[in-house]
């Protein structure tokens, strides 16, 4: 009878520890698991910012650009600007941009306007230098940051555009772009108004924004319409 009550002793001490060999590793697989799935969330904030400042800051920098490419539309005297974009993870490519008509009284002026652009994308978003604008765009819409020039006052409708060139379209990644613009040519048109002046969007990649442009010569009451065209080769 004693042999017994100490096998049964035995036994029930065994089961204590093995309960409380499975509740350590329980616990600690719980513990283990949430922290894991911590770090993996936090290190998702780390990036989702780290994106989003990359992203303001080429921003900034494309709007720096914009500006200098903005003083050599308005001074004739201007031949050359420079401007830095850093890039961070994302890219800058030279090209493509917005295909612009203009009409007058029914008419076209001329061939449409292909304007080019400087374009930083980084995953599905795009900050762009297009045609004289400040474009910000992801896959599902495009906004201005800057507008174009583009107004309707005093009777006169006036368009000022900047048409970005390059010989040598290459994408740049990482680091800093110095991105340089030198005037190639600039013209200035004036046109007689009888009835209407309008601007069509022909092509671009930037529907949502460039509509908003367009509808500010709607119901434009001119009876002249100013074109200036700043053409830039660009070199990064």
């Amino acid at each position: 009878m004693i042999r017994n009550r100490d096998r049964s002793g035995r036994s029930g001490a065994d089961d204590r520890a093995v309960s409380e060999l499975l509740s350590f590793v329980l616990v600690f697989g719980l513990v283990f698991g949430s922290v894991a799935v911590l770090s993996v969330a936090g290190l998702g904030i780390v990036d989702d910012h780290r994106e989003a400042e990359q992203l303001r800051t080429a921003e900034r920098g494309v709007t720096s650009l914009a500006a200098e490419l903005e003083d050599l539309a308005r001074n004739p005297g201007l031949e050359r600007r420079s401007g830095v974009v850093p890039l961070g993870d994302g890219s800058l490519t030279v090209g493509g941009g917005t295909e612009l008509g203009l009409v007058v009284d029914g008419d076209p002026v001329g061939d449409p306007i292909e304007l080019g652009a400087v374009a930083y994308r980084s995953g599905d978003e795009t900050v762009a230098y297009d045609g004289g604008a400040v474009v910000r765009a992801d896959e599902e819409t495009s906004r201005f940051r800057t507008r174009p020039p583009v107004s309707c006052r005093g009777g006169t409708a006036t368009v000022s555009l900047v048409q970005v060139e390059s010989a040598d379209p290459t994408v740049r990644t990482g680091g800093q772009a110095v991105v340089t613009a030198r005037v190639e040519d600039r013209t200035v048109e004036s046109y007689a108004v009888e009835d209407a002046v309008s601007m069509t969007v022909v092509e671009t990649d930037y529907e949502r924004a460039w509509r908003t442009a367009a509808a500010d010569l709607e119901d434009c009451e001119a009876d002249r319409l100013r074109l200036t065209v700043t053409t830039v080769s660009i070199a990064n």
